[in-house]
């Protein structure tokens, strides 16, 4: 089971804030937000830029673990941290339906 593989979590708005949060203590829930936004908003300018659709997603590989992050409806994202040996296509099957359901509450 995926979940298991999942250091760190948030719900984050798509300006920045802070929405919901497991994070690692001593980590900055206010700057993660902020970093994570600013790294979906970059990656959707890129995509305009190249005359592409927007990413429903974005991942960044950190060492032994990935930084993924997901679009929930038009204020909200999704963002994971996850051992670098789960099944990324399985996480991301089920983050899709959990940013579903909170783009559908948002």
């Amino acid at each position: 089971m995926w979940q298991g593989d999942v250091a760190s979590c948030a719900i984050i708005s798509r300006t920045g804030h802070i929405m919901g949060e497991h994070l690692d203590e001593g980590v900055s829930a206010a700057s993660f937000a902020a970093m994570v936004a600013t790294l979906f908003a970059s990656s959707e300018a890129a995509s305009s830029l190249l005359h592409n659709s927007p990413p429903s997603w974005v991942m960044a590989e950190m060492g032994d673990k990935f930084l993924m992050v997901a679009g929930a409806g038009k204020n909200a994202l999704v963002t994971v941290i996850i051992n670098n040996q789960s099944d990324v296509h399985s996480v991301k099957s089920s983050l899709a339906g959990i940013c579903d359901r909170i783009g559908e509450e948002l």
